[in-house]
């Protein structure tokens, strides 16, 4: 069986004096015995201003950034959807690497 915590991971940031973080977990289906994921994030950040804010990025194919749903509601300033997506994208890089091991 498939441990999906170990895709969870998280991210400390500052923000002025404030230590704050961001959660990432990649959204899986789980009709399938494998957890399959389905290549969005659910992000859960604590905002500086606004307090606890969750959303959804998809990855960019022709840029390879992460961006938020479209659908999303929530709003984050492009400085911090910026950070998100080099967080994703040096986690999965990092993963990518140990694989290759």
């Amino acid at each position: 069986m498939i441990n999906y915590a170990e895709k969870i991971f998280i991210r400390q940031y500052m923000h002025e004096d404030k230590k704050l973080y961001a959660a990432f977990h990649p959204e899986v289906i789980l009709n399938s015995p494998q957890y399959e994921t389905t290549g969005r994030y659910l992000v859960v950040l604590l905002h500086p201003e606004k307090g606890l804010e969750s959303f959804f990025l998809n990855e960019n194919s022709n840029t390879h950034t992460w961006e938020m749903d479209e659908n999303d509601p929530a709003i984050v300033e492009e400085e911090l959807l910026e950070w998100c997506s080099n967080q994703i994208s040096a986690h999965l890089h990092r993963d990518s690497k140990a694989v290759e091991v």
